[in-house]
């Protein structure tokens, strides 16, 4: 049997050959005019001459081919699917660096100018109260015998006034720079933070590759 199916396959085999060798010719493209029924009915008889083990082996080829173009494709969807993901984290982590930055610089700013206007209206309230002392002790002098005493003791009481100003200024821009300090330690520490999500978020990324 199985002999018998081995002539009809060369035979058919032969027959299609010789329908393509005998086809005419198409002029200028290279080509042939087929007869289209006659060679698809050798094409299904020599279908029927295959053996039953080869036509397993052939649907067993063609799922496999069906499941690697299937696992292709699903890791190529993972992969864009981790793309994207990745590229969202990375954008909101940079969001979320450059507003924490926006936030400290902006309370840092407000901290300063805040600190620079008490200090500047403190020295100003310290210089007006001077020249008064000034102002008082020199009518003073005018009515005394003693105006040197009074102008000295209200001059040395006028620069005690302003070197207290000047003292509690340096104090409470210190502390303005202090705090200004500990916000921007803070901004930075936050930024770090999320600087270290964002690379163990691209490591997790480069690991799933």
């Amino acid at each position: 049997m199985a002999s018998s199916k081995r002539l009809m396959t060369f035979e058919l085999l032969d027959r299609m050959s010789m329908l393509i060798s005998n086809s005419k010719t198409i002029p200028l493209v290279n080509k042939i005019a087929l007869d289209k029924e006659e060679f698809s009915s050798l094409m299904r008889r020599l279908e029927e001459t295959i053996p039953p083990d080869l036509q397993s082996a052939r649907t067993i080829v063609d799922q496999e081919e069906r499941i690697l173009s299937d696992s292709n494709k699903i890791a190529t969807e993972t992969v864009d699917n981790a793309n994207k993901e990745a590229q969202t984290t990375v954008a909101n982590a940079q969001t979320q660096a450059s507003t924490l930055v926006n936030d400290a610089q902006n309370r840092a700013n407000e901290t300063v100018r805040s600190a620079n206007e008490q200090a500047n209206a403190i020295v100003a309230d310290a210089q007006a109260r001077a020249n008064a002392l000034l102002a008082d002790a020199q009518a003073q002098a005018q009515q005394m015998v003693a105006e040197s005493e009074i102008v000295a003791r209200a001059q040395a009481e006028a620069q005690e006034l302003l070197e207290s100003a000047h003292r509690d200024c340096e104090e409470y821009t210190a502390r303005a720079h202090n705090a200004v300090n500990q916000l921007l330690e803070q901004a930075d520490l936050n930024l770090s933070q999320h600087l270290d999500a964002l690379r163990a978020t691209r490591q997790q990324f480069a690991n799933q590759q």
